[in-house]
């Protein structure tokens, strides 16, 4: 059998890694018995998600946002409260906090803008803090620090099942929304105006691109993905309250994920969520929690200062390098 090794990255030999890399996730329940792993599985399946999702506007439009836990929140809770209080599906719940995830996400994104570099980022990060603040005060609505209780009943109609399998397959369906909203943003004229912008944003308004449009509809787009893994979040955990789900420190880790696994690629937040979350569950779980942190810490630091473009630089260096072993080894052949 020839191969080509050019055909590895060409965009039909990526549809075919893509395809055989669902069918690997397809599988991977029939496989994987042990409640453990599939419990972590789902948890990097939401994560990947939510760091694809936060990339669309952080790593295509450069606006580095530490106030995507909000939108996160907002799916969370905008799911959960609907079901808890009017008795509506969560499978419809979460394209409703989409919507309202979304319209926060336009709104923020009208209102900075203008903004450029930490004044952007210290402008997401007082969103975030104002939603978190309005999540832990608003008791009558949200119960403030007691969080919310999902009651297992109604079953899949209500996105409640009994087998972690079903959890699995609803965390992939998550995934493949976002990978595929995130590649065929990177592939049409919106993905090629957000990358002019991030390079140089006044270059890019100079040639007619629409700026405040586009980066409004990159942040309207991120949030609403981002409202989506809340929402998926909230029903596997089945209990949400402000720490697990507005704090400042999930916004960081959302960020953190995409950094080490390449932000500005499609594929990179999805590596960096199969990285990053194993490795903090396997330390808290083998070391404990205040060792973990300082040995995850240590881990993270050696993983980026060894691969600053993100850990998807390193997996393209070894695929780059296998083409050059075939074409030298079909050379030699000849």
């Amino acid at each position: 059998m020839h191969i080509n090794s050019a055909s590895l990255t060409s965009p039909s030999g990526q549809r075919i890694a893509f395809a055989v890399a669902l069918v690997v996730l397809l599988c991977v329940p029939l496989v994987i018995r042990d409640i453990y792993w599939l419990d972590l599985g789902i948890t990097v399946l939401i994560w990947a998600s939510l760091a694809t999702a936060w990339n669309i506007s952080a790593g295509f439009a450069g606006g580095l946002s530490l106030g995507h836990a909000a939108f996160f929140g907002v799916g969370a809770y905008t799911s959960s409260l609907l079901f808890l209080r009017l008795g509506i599906t969560p499978w419809i719940g979460v394209f409703v906090g989409a919507l309202l995830a979304g319209a926060l996400g336009a709104l923020l994104g009208v209102i900075t803008f203008r903004l450029k570099g930490p004044f952007f980022v210290l402008a997401t990060l007082a969103f975030g803090i104002v939603v978190h603040i309005v999540n832990v005060n608003w008791r009558d609505l949200t119960r403030g620090a007691a969080g919310l209780l999902l009651p297992f009943r109604g079953g899949p109609q209500n996105m409640l099942f009994p087998n972690l399998w079903a959890y699995w397959y609803t965390g992939l369906g998550l995934l493949v929304l976002t990978v595929g909203v995130s590649i065929t943003i990177e592939r049409s004229r919106l993905g090629y105006y957000l990358v002019a912008l991030r390079e140089d944003e006044d270059a890019a308004r100079s040639l007619g691109v629409r700026v405040v449009r586009s980066k409004v509809i990159a942040a309207a787009l991120s949030a609403a993905l981002a409202a989506c893994a809340g929402a998926v979040y909230a029903t596997f955990i089945q209990y949400i309250d402000p720490d697990s789900t507005t704090q400042f420190e999930l916004s960081v880790q959302i960020a953190l994920v995409a950094i080490v696994g390449g932000m500005g690629t499609t594929f990179g937040p999805v590596l960096g969520a199969a990285i990053v979350i194993p490795l903090g569950e396997i330390l808290r779980a083998r070391v404990g929690g205040g060792p973990a942190l300082v040995v995850y810490g240590f881990l993270l630091m050696v993983i980026v200062l060894a691969a600053p473009n993100g850990a998807i630089a390193g997996v393209r260096l070894i695929g780059r390098r296998l083409r050059r072993l075939l074409d030298s080894g079909r050379k030699a052949d000849a």
